[in-house]
């Protein structure tokens, strides 16, 4: 037997143990991740290098919405205005409560496109954030500045509180996420309209992203500017939204408006001019009607499966649906039912797991109005900033979802009255009390139409009468007074 050098082996067995305590204690290596070294790049002014980086940290997590924003202050700085919008809107998309966002965003709208729409919208969703942020008073004076209108009262500007309301006090209303783009980018596509010689060419298939994740659902034209009801689950986190009509001819979209409660969703794509589907406007369907559900299940485009009305009246959770039989599938969400006239009874919101025939749909009077109290808050906003035209759009479309509502149908009068239009101004204010004998405002209003505008001093004095009658309290009582005084008078 060879006999080993003692020395040898005490320098193996140290060799050993001093590599195995290296391995053991060693750390793992995980160095800065792809935000760190975007940020670390930020801070150093380093931009090209930053986006770089934060283009990988979304790539990895495309909901990361400190990458989106920090992308945004960069092209903000390297005043790239549209590139910047475009990140911070994808941040208040996937975050709605994202308030430096929305104040980045306002700022952009208000000094570099000179868009008060989108600006009002933003400084107002910063405000109702963060109303004790440092920035909150520049805020508050830009958005006065923007809204206020001399000499004269404005409805609009109060009806923030009632906007809240319907964003979160009411089951029907949804968030509005953006307001209509401005302008609107309407062009004319070809010389056919889309799903020409199509049964129901107004139906719709729509795709969009979440993270890697492509969905698909249906939808429907409800206004002739391009506007689109969907599901709200569908497209509520979406990106890179689309529509397409039976020809195939595809449109981006965007994302106006969704109610989380009834799963609605309104979108616009750049096409205006097709006529919408009509409502029913029956309280019900009956049990055995006949009905015929369009849409896109599993991508097959523009698919209808018939079958009747099971229940008129079924009660699921918190809602109120309407039970049939017609085939529904993934994909069949948001698309119309229709009645045997081609009328929409309800919109498609699924079927219960592991059921056959058994679906369900939202019924008619509860989306219209969902879409009665989107378009009120649109035209609300268009008409705080005196773009009447447009407001006027959005509150006849409200008015005609909604037509029980006073305060869509008294605003779209207020419009007219501001466009000179005193007759279409006098019949919205009266349709308005018809609604709603007591809406105090719709009195208010029509007094000054008769008084200032069409010199009918006893109707203008009796309806300050019926408004202080109804608001005696109110900041504006001793003013009406005075008019009153001087109507009677003959003043």
């Amino acid at each position: 037997m060879t006999k080993k050098n003692p020395y040898i082996l005490i320098f193996i067995i140290s060799l050993t143990l001093v590599t195995g305590c290296v391995r053991r204690i060693a750390p793992n290596g995980i160095g800065p991740t792809n935000l760190e070294e975007g940020l670390i790049a930020y801070d150093q002014g380093e931009w090209e290098k930053a986006l770089s980086h934060l283009d990988k940290a979304i790539q990895n997590d495309p909901e990361n919405t400190e990458a989106y924003f920090k992308r945004g202050v960069i092209f903000q700085r390297m005043e790239k205005i549209d590139s910047a919008i475009l990140n911070y809107r994808e941040v208040v998309r996937i975050d709605r409560k994202h308030f430096k966002a929305h104040y980045n965003l306002a700022n952009l709208y208000s000094f570099e496109k000179a868009d008060a729409v989108q600006a009002v919208f933003h400084y107002r969703r910063f405000l109702k954030m963060a109303p004790n942020h440092p920035l909150a008073p520049k805020a508050r004076d830009k958005l006065a500045k923007l809204t206020k209108v001399a000499g004269d009262k404005n409805p609009f500007l109060s009806s923030e509180k009632e906007q809240d309301r319907l964003a979160s006090g009411s089951p029907f209303a949804g968030e509005l996420v953006q307001p209509p783009i401005s302008p609107p980018p309407f062009s004319k596509p070809s010389s056919e309209k889309p799903g020409r010689g199509g049964v129901f060419p107004q139906v719709v298939c729509i795709s969009g992203m979440v993270g890697q994740t492509q969905v698909e659902g249906s939808g429907f034209i409800v206004g002739e500017q391009g506007y689109i009801l969907a599901s709200g689950h569908q497209v509520e986190r979406a990106t890179r939204l689309t529509v397409k009509f039976q020809d195939g001819s595809t449109y981006p979209a965007n994302l106006l408006s969704v109610s989380e409660a009834l799963d609605l969703s309104l979108l616009q794509i750049p096409f205006q001019g097709m006529s919408p589907l009509a409502f029913d406007l029956e309280k019900s369907a009956s049990v055995g009607d006949p009905v015929l559900a369009v849409g896109c299940p599993f991508g097959l485009n523009h698919s209808a499966s018939q079958g009747i009305i099971s229940a008129p009246e079924r009660k699921i959770g918190e809602k109120h649906l309407l039970q049939t039989d017609v085939a529904i599938n993934p994909g069949s969400s948001g698309g119309p039912l229709l009645s045997r006239e081609g009328e929409v009874l309800g919109v498609v919101v699924g079927m219960l797991p592991q059921a056959q025939g058994i679906a369900f749909a939202l019924p008619a009077r509860e989306v219209r109005h969902f879409l009665g109290e989107t378009f009120l808050q649109i035209g609300n906003l268009y008409a705080e900033v005196n773009r009447y035209t447009e407001a006027a759009e959005a509150l006849l479309i409200s008015s005609n979802f909604w037509p029980e509502s006073p305060q869509a149908l008294n605003n779209l009068g207020e419009v007219y009255r501001r466009l000179q239009q005193f007759d279409a101004a006098e019949t919205a204010y009266l349709r308005s009390l018809l609604s709603n004998p007591r809406y105090a405002e719709a009195h208010y209003n029509l007094g000054i139409l008769y008084d200032n505008h069409l010199n009918k001093r006893k109707q203008a004095a009796t309806h300050y009468r019926k408004y202080l009658e109804l608001k005696p309290r109110s900041a504006d009582a001793a003013q009406v007074g005075q008019w009153l005084t001087a109507a009677e008078s003959g003043q």
